[in-house]
């Protein structure tokens, strides 16, 4: 006899589980039951203090984008206000070149929507780079390229393939072709070096966009990426971040969800689903305990690895599609994550070329102008390996420039990204020697750009590498952080392979999401928004992009614009405006 019943159970309480979760109880107007392995629900959505008391940081996901929660602003009004605030820096991404002491600083949607602030600083690398970004700009915040964004973020791969998500395409193409970047062979072949290369004169702009293309989790040197890499070179004025930690935006869902009936059990590591005559039944407990599922039950919360081999039994798939699991690939995008409680804040020698750098988000740290840096990170990274020091190509960031919530008064959070070997290239004991190795190679390489960036400045350092990053089961066992790579064979319609692309399991009424499904590799709700449009089409239930108001992809345009006009009347109080 199972001790608890739901009509659907949710393996996991990080992102995907909270926002699938959130429209099978409304929508789906099923009980539902999360079980978490750990203390706290939110995955990804982490925020500890850490590295000093009173200093507060991001252990896993920092970077927020404006779709990310599009669907669940629409759907749910109060999410904004219950905390999944997002926000900007002025500027949101840049570069400093220690060589030449020079920098390019990419300003912000909210401080700079059109961009043409940014095409003043780009002119000064490239005049013809300032004309093609204000054209890209342009085209990127046009109805014609948002519609089609949202047709590709807010669907399954199966519905992407009806006439009208073809017609948008084929609008948007033309002005592809307007601007001289029209996604042709040639483009879908390349890799994201190849493109930055083709696209953008400035060896600036080209180490700018392609160490933003690193942080998304891309090796810029694999081949067949052109299809993301259009994406990636026009986000980076969106790059923003949310209010009081990321944790906050998974603080917003839990209320939610408390409000609506839904049940948490943390503590809870799930064994095994429970399967009967190919159906699923519900799922067992490592302590024994029988949770039943009335409906189905969703992983989403492990990688697919996990939930094929560990949750359902390899002896539930062909000899073909258990292999296409063995042979996933786990090994990029491990990063050693650190973040520093200092007193002040880093006074960049690059501010005597433009002073807003000191002032920026996403924040790259290269000794020279050279995309090759990036593309030698990479390299190193796939042996294994640490880079030698000149392609060390960090990034850091200060979320307390912006909101004062991470740090004590007067004091100053810090916060580093470094594309590290993943977690298994070496022992436990190795890494704890690792880490502290690495925390003065990076105050070393930071000084050389803000002098003030000495010991005398730090008051605690934590130290979160990718084997700190396994503590998040999904990311086992290397501390990838978008749980499976993003490589053309396991990307898109292959995510996390063709079989399972479109969240379906060969058990009935058993479902797969989270980072290793498409769309993939954020702490964003596409996944579980789209697992849930499966999930009603093969149950017949209803869902808000039926209601009037709501059609896709208009209503989701329409969210954009909302956020947009939430960050410009933002500024304008900020600045002391009506």
């Amino acid at each position: 006899m199972a001790d608890k019943t739901f009509d659907a159970v949710i393996i996991g309480g990080g992102t995907k589980a909270l926002f699938l979760s959130l429209y099978l109880r409304k929508y789906g107007g099923m009980s539902v039951g999360i079980f978490e392995r750990r203390h706290e629900i939110g995955g990804a959505l982490a925020t500890e203090e850490i590295a000093a008391p009173g200093f507060r940081g991001n252990t896993h996901a920092s970077i927020q984008l404006p779709w990310y929660y599009l669907p669940i602003y629409r759907d749910f009004p109060e999410f904004w206000e219950y905390g999944a605030r997002i926000d900007q820096y002025k500027v949101s991404d840049g570069a400093i070149f220690k060589d030449n002491n020079t920098c390019l600083t990419i300003y912000s949607d909210k401080h700079d929507f059109h961009q043409e602030k940014t095409a003043q600083e780009i002119a000064r690398f490239s005049e013809r780079d300032a004309d093609r970004w204000l054209k890209l700009r342009e085209l990127s915040i046009s109805p014609e390229l948002q519609r089609v964004h949202m047709d590709m973020l807010f669907n399954p791969l199966e519905n992407q393939q009806k006439p009208e998500i073809f017609e948008r395409q084929a609008k948007l193409y033309e002005k592809l072709i307007e601007i001289d970047m029209a996604p042709d062979s040639l483009v879908l072949a390349s890799s994201h070096m190849r493109l930055v290369k083709e696209y953008w004169e400035s060896p600036e702009m080209q180490y700018v966009l392609a160490r933003f293309a690193l942080s998304c989790s891309f090796d810029v040197n694999q081949p067949g990426s052109g299809q993301s890499a259009f994406g990636i070179m026009a986000s980076p004025p969106s790059i923003g971040f949310a209010r009081g930690g990321t944790h906050q935006v998974a603080h917003a869902a839990h209320k939610l969800l408390v409000q609506m009936g839904v049940e948490f059990f943390t503590h809870c590591e799930v064994e095994k689903a429970i399967i009967e005559n190919g159906e699923a039944k519900g799922i067992r407990l490592s302590d024994g305990t029988q949770i039943k599922a009335n409906k189905l039950v969703v992983s989403a919360g492990l990688n697919p690895k996990q939930l094929v081999f560990d949750i359902i039994g390899k002896e539930h798939f062909t000899y073909q599609n258990a292999r296409r699991i063995e042979l996933l690939e786990a090994t990029f995008g491990c990063l050693m994550w650190y973040t520093f409680a200092a007193h002040e804040a880093p006074q960049y020698d690059a501010a005597s070329f433009n002073p807003d750098i000191n002032h920026t988000y996403w924040l790259g740290l290269t000794d020279s102008a050279d995309p090759g840096h990036v593309s030698r990170e990479c390299l190193w990274a796939q042996l294994g390996k640490w880079p030698p020091k000149e392609d060390n190509t960090p990034v850091v960031w200060r979320h307390s420039d912006v909101d004062p919530s991470y740090a004590p008064p007067g004091k100053q959070t810090l916060s580093s990204e470094q594309l590290g070997p993943p977690a298994t290239s070496h022992t436990v004991s190795e890494w704890m020697e690792l880490k502290e190795k690495y925390t003065e190679n990076l105050l070393d390489i930071w000084k050389d750009y803000a002098p003030n960036m000495t010991w005398d400045n730090i008051i605690g350092v934590d130290t979160n590498s990718p084997l700190d990053h396994c503590r998040l089961k999904n990311m086992s066992p290397t501390g990838a952080m978008a749980t499976i790579d993003h490589v053309p064979y396991q990307f898109g319609e292959n995510r996390p392979t063709p079989e399972l692309s479109n969240h379906r399991t060969p058990i009935k009424n058993l479902y797969g999401t989270g980072s290793g499904w498409y769309v993939g590799g954020s702490s964003g709700s596409a996944e579980g928004y789209n697992c849930y449009k499966i999930i009603a089409r093969d149950m017949g239930l209803p869902g808000p992009w039926e209601e009037s108001g709501k059609e896709e992809p208009e209503s989701l345009y329409e969210q954009w614009k909302i956020v947009m006009g939430r960050l410009h009347d933002a500024k304008k109080r900020e600045e002391g405006g009506e």
